[in-house]
This record gives structure tokens, sequence and C-alpha cells, in this order.
């Protein structure tokens, strides 16, 4: 009986921690300095990811972008009942991003974008709650080609095909207080592997005058079906070796789809003002389901994550035929609802604040970028299942922030 206890007890808090609000925006330098709002500025092959269908109005036959970030990232969590404190140590990441843009004829564009929009990662130290999570580092990359026509001097549209991969590694204690016999904690391991996927995006693109331009994007959502993953128990105890074993799961991760429109205006020649709306489908995510393949019986846990919304606000000023310098501000909703915050990926709502400077030379172009982004201090909880039959809420105040620099070349032939 106690084994089946401490085995029930397992798989229901294993589905608590997996994944969380893990979108990354920062899929360009140049956009990036001016609040990420790109679905109406059709400057350099960047248009390739915001919105290929702008990739008409390029004034080059041939635009290479290539960029990286640095992210450096803590969370902190307080628990004043207990006076609990923790914090994550977080190894710097860098996601990065390539795009392509060419124009192969007068109306007909094609263009390639690799691009790193979704991740996440957290390395908590010895803390209350390793029992929902110890460390976690999720990768996702899509490699997207694009094909875009101009129907019009001021239309165009685009489809673009997107190929989807990543991986997902895990690792939790079973509970507080098991360990084996020499006194270490008992804790599990997930590794989902290489997986792959596809999804789509479609996009429009208008340009009614020289001064004012709008764009649509969507892309759908993608389904990454980790059917070969690899789950290890470490520091077993000997009465629990034959149950907690290594063995193999699967389990489906959703890539919510985005939808977004925006404008940009020029209302002086070296002055350019953007503003995008995106609306993130995160409601596809409404529970995580791991199947064991080793004997295990199958865990399932409630999600409920939300839609939300983001709204950015982005400027450019030309100070002369070189040098422009950008800035711009943006609000992020979490797709967290209350009694589901995870502290594997805490997602808060967020002040983001960009700045940006370019530096022109000729065919090439270097762009810089910084992003602070200040999550909004929240209070909430999750259930964890625990030592018990009962479930307990885990919860305290959570307060994140992240300092982003950026750098990224652009290279034009006419």
């Amino acid at each position: 009986m106690k084994k089946l206890l401490i085995l029930s007890v397992f798989l229901l808090s294993f589905s608590t921690a997996f994944a969380g609000g893990y979108r990354v925006a920062l899929q360009g330098q140049r956009m990036l300095g001016m609040a990420h709002a790109g679905l109406s500025v059709f400057d350099n092959a960047e248009t390739a990811f915001f919105n290929p269908a702008g990739m008409s109005f390029l004034n080059d036959k041939f635009s290479f972008s290539f960029g990286v970030n640095g992210i450096i990232s803590k969370v902190k969590f307080q628990n004043q009942l207990y006076n609990w404190q923790a914090e994550t140590n977080n190894p710097i990441e860098t996601p990065f991003y390539l795009y392509m843009a060419y124009k192969a004829t007068e109306n007909l564009s094609l263009g390639l974008a690799v691009y790193t929009p979704f991740g996440s990662s957290a390395v908590w130290n010895d803390w209350q709650g390793s029992q929902i999570v110890k460390s976690i580092s999720m990768k996702v990359f899509y490699i997207q080609p694009s094909v875009a026509y101009k129907f019009s001097d001021m239309f165009s549209a685009s489809a673009s095909l997107i190929m989807a991969y990543g991986s997902i590694s895990y690792s939790k204690d079973i509970n507080r207080y098991l360990a084996d016999e020499n006194g270490n904690k008992t804790y599990a391991e997930l590794n989902s592997g290489t997986v792959g996927s596809a999804g789509y995006a479609l996009s429009l693109a208008f340009k009614p005058t020289d001064k004012v331009s709008m764009g649509l994007n969507y892309r759908s959502s993608v389904v990454l079906d980790a059917k070969y993953g690899k789950a290890e128990f470490k520091n077993v105890p000997a009465f629990l070796s034959g149950t907690l074993r290594t063995g193999g799961f699967s389990a489906k991760l959703p890539m919510p789809a985005e939808l977004g429109v925006g404008i940009s205006v020029k209302p002086l020649d070296k002055l350019l003002l953007a503003f995008d709306y995106n609306y993130t489908y995160w409601s596809i995510y409404k529970e995580l389901n791991i199947q064991f393949k080793n004997g295990l019986p199958p865990s399932i846990a409630d999600k409920s994550y939300k839609n939300t919304n983001t709204f950015r606000f982005g400027a450019a000023y030309q100070v002369n035929d070189k040098i422009a310098v950008r800035a711009g501000y943006y609000f992020d909703q979490s797709p967290l609802t209350e009694g589901h915050f995870s502290p594997e990926t805490p997602s808060l709502d967020t002040n983001n604040y960009t700045f940006g400077l370019g530096y022109k030379m000729n065919k090439l172009a270097i762009d810089l970028s910084f992003l602070y982004v200040k999550g909004i201090e929240r209070t909430d909880y999750t259930m964890v299942r625990g030592e018990g039959p009962s479930a307990y809420q885990f919860g305290g105040t959570y307060v994140d922030s992240a300092l982003i620099p950026g750098i990224g070349i652009t290279y034009n032939i006419k």
C-alpha cells in the first residue's frame, strides 16, 4: 500500500510541471528596438518573420539578416507565512534568428526564416518547491519558408510552411521527504529527445501611401508530440526500486497560434511610429497527458491556460543617413490562470522597455537592441500532491526581471 500511495502521489505531482508561458519574442534586433512592432514595417529581411507578405515591398533584390540575444533572467519567490525565500540561478540563454528575402520577379518574392519562438530555462537552487521543479530547459526552433505575391502596388499576400523542432528536459524531487538509504532525495529526470511537427502561416501587407503601412499575420499552432521520451529515477530507495524504474513516456506540448495586426505611420520624414496588437491562443493548452510505457498508469493534469493580449508601441528616428535610434514599450499578459501558477516557468504580466541603435555602411548594417523586462508581482498557488492522499497548495509571491541585449547584422543587395 505504501508503494502504491507514493506511486500515485508521484504521478499526479509530476504532471503539474512541464511548461508555462514559454513564448520568446526576440525575432529581430531592428524591430526589437521598436518593441517588436514589426507587422507593418517592411524594412529588411526581418520581414520574413514578422510579415512575409511585406517582402514584396522591400527595396532590395536580396536581404539577409542574422542576430542573437543574451537573456539574463532571474525569478524571486517568497512565502511570508513560512518565511520561505528562493531565487533562480538561470543560465544565460542565446536565442538566434536567420532570415533571407529574395525578390525573384517584380511581383514574386521568396523568403526563409529560422528562429526560436518558444523556450524556457529555469534552475531553482535547493528550495521549498523542489517537489514541483528543480530545473527545466525547453528549446524550440522553427524553419519557415515563405512565398509572397504582390497583387498591386499597394497589396500583397503570402503563405508559409512551418517546420518545428524542439526538446525539453526537466527534473524534480518525488516529494519533500522521500530519500534513499544514504539520505539523498529521490528525484526524477525527464527528457523528450528532439521532436518535430509542422504548421503554417498566412499574412497580408497593405501600403496605401509611402507614409502609411498595415500588416496582418496569422501563425498556426504547432503540437510537439514526444513519443519516445525517457523518464529516469535517481536515488530510489530499495523498497521502490522495482516501481520507480527508468522507462519511456509520451506527451504532447502545444505551441499556440498567434494573430497579429499592425500599422505604422511616418508623421515626419525621419520619424517612424508603429503599433502592433498580438492575440495568442494559449487556451489550446488545456491539459498535460503523460502516458508511461513501463507499466506505470497515465497522468493527466489540468492546465487551463487562457488566451492573451500583447500591445506594442515603437518608434524610430533617422538621425542621418547612417544612424537610427529606436525605442518602444509593450505590455504582455500571462496565460496562467489563478490556482495554476507554474514555478517551472513563472509567467507574469510584464512591462517591457526596448531601445535600439542602427548603423548603416553601404550594403551592411549593424543593429543593437536592449530589452528590459519587469514582471508585475503576483501572489498565486498551484495544487501539489504531497506525501498523503490529499493535495495541498504551494504558493507565494513571485517577481521576475530580465536584461536582454542583442546584436544583429543585415546585408542587402540591390
